[in-house]
């Protein structure tokens, strides 16, 4: 791949891919500020051109190598193009980690072209001009910049992370925000507006929906922010589950640790601050290709956000029956979401193409992913066997861990004809006995 692929990432970034590797460098040259999406980038030395007064840059260290400006770029990400992560690959899930993300996952959300550019068409659809609009999780700000350049006559932006929201100020401030975007830090819960708002926006949602506690949180934010008639982004989210083959993933626990579990020991520790009586005691995120999926996959929550309905149950327990479609080995479920953004912009993450070159053509949100739930013991499946499966979510017990206050449980049997040929029990805090609860 030697054609060069540009493209301006908010934050004034851009990045480029040429020659089978990724670089993500500043958007503006450091001599008069020409803008480097309008370069050229040779193949051969990695060296982008800037248009203006032809200042060459090295792209791999950002330094100067020609022409008028003495000063480099920026490299804030450099990579392998298809090495960020395979099929299978086990990752600690971010959902249960949001206070530990950092600048790098931060990039990683903006960068995720599925995510992207879902929500930038979702925030100009529904933000009307003249409007007030709150951004809940604002983060680096980026849903708030959308639609203040939509007409928002003001955006409040609502963040548990003080650091990363002093980086969303700035970003709206070098564009011409300032006095427009209001950042409050905190809870939402302990927060209060002082005026009602048109429009709600946020991308609070987990890979099972609910794992970020959305549904509790947009539930007390339309009832305390929106004024009546407001519209809520997103407007609803399904979350799906399915039965899967996922040999590789399986085995990652079973014989070792996820991506970014650090040592044995490190992960071990991890497992026991959980509670957790092994590996299996915790969801993952992973891409699951579709080819792994034994059986059609059965909507598991439905929630719809706009309205006057009154609050979501966020406690529940769903019983799921699947006919399997293929033999295979069974070695847990994917879940993820779909979520209707918009009047005409939904976002499903189910996809599965992780495969190198043209970033367009992925279908997968490389900062969500799926959920992966294994379970402990592999069982051989035939087309026609049965998978039945209690899936639930609960608050932990007083003293237990689990972020937002949420336990996932997972636990059913296995059929064929009338023979139970294995069960299986597993939460992210089993009880003494180590069953689900």
């Amino acid at each position: 791949m030697n054609d060069a692929v540009l493209e301006e990432l908010p934050g004034d970034r851009l990045r480029v891919r040429v020659a089978g590797r990724e670089f993500v460098i500043d958007a503006a040259c450091t001599h008069r500020l020409g803008r480097l999406v309008h370069g050229h980038v040779n193949p051969r030395t990695l060296r982008i051109t800037c248009p203006l007064h032809s200042t060459s840059f090295d792209l791999t260290t950002g330094c100067p190598v020609a022409g008028p400006s003495a000063q480099p770029l920026t490299v804030h990400h450099t990579g392998v193009l298809g090495q960020l992560y395979e099929p299978q690959d086990v990752w600690l899930p971010a959902s249960e980690r949001l206070l530990e993300w950092d600048d790098g996952f931060h990039d990683l959300m903006l960068g995720d072209r599925l995510r992207m550019e879902a929500y930038k068409a979702a925030v100009t659809e529904a933000v009307r001009p003249g409007g007030v609009v709150l951004d809940l999780g604002t983060g680096t700000g980026i849903l708030a910049q959308w639609a203040l350049e939509a007409g928002a006559a003001r955006v409040y932006g609502i963040d548990l992370n003080e650091k990363i929201l002093e980086t969303a100020t700035r970003r709206l401030t070098e564009a011409g925000f300032a006095d427009r975007f209001h950042p409050l830090s905190g809870f939402s819960f302990d927060i209060e507006l002082p005026e009602r708002v048109d429009l709600i926006i946020s991308e609070i949602m987990g890979n099972l929906a609910d794992n970020e506690n959305c549904v509790a949180i947009l539930d007390d934010a339309r009832s305390r922010f929106l004024r009546p008639g407001g519209a809520m982004l997103p407007v609803a989210v399904e979350s799906y589950l399915v039965p899967v083959t996922a040999e590789s993933a399986h085995s990652a626990l079973s014989d070792g640790v996820p991506k970014d579990a650090g040592s044995p020991a490190d992960f071990a520790e991890l497992l026991r601050a959980r509670g957790a009586r092994d590996a299996f005691d915790l969801y993952y995120d992973a891409i699951i290709p579709v080819s792994g999926q034994l059986a059609a996959p059965r909507l598991a929550r439905r929630y719809a956000f706009e309205g006057t309905h009154g609050a979501h149950e966020t406690s529940y327990e769903v019983p799921l029956v699947y006919t399997v479609q293929r033999d295979g080995l069974f070695t847990g479920f994917k879940g993820y979401f779909v979520a209707t953004l918009s009047d005409t912009v939904a976002l499903d993450i189910s996809g599965d193409d992780v495969s190198p070159g043209d970033p367009a053509a992925r279908t997968t949100s490389d900062s969500w992913k799926h959920a992966y739930l294994p379970v402990r013991d592999a069982v051989p499946v035939r087309r026609g066997d049965r998978i039945a499966l209690a899936f639930s979510r609960r608050r932990p017990a007083a003293g237990g861990s689990g972020s937002f206050g949420q336990v996932y449980g997972w636990e059913g049997s296995v059929g064929s004809g009338d023979v139970t040929v294995a069960r299986f029990a597993h939460s992210t805090q089993p009880d003494q006995e180590g069953r689900t609860p």
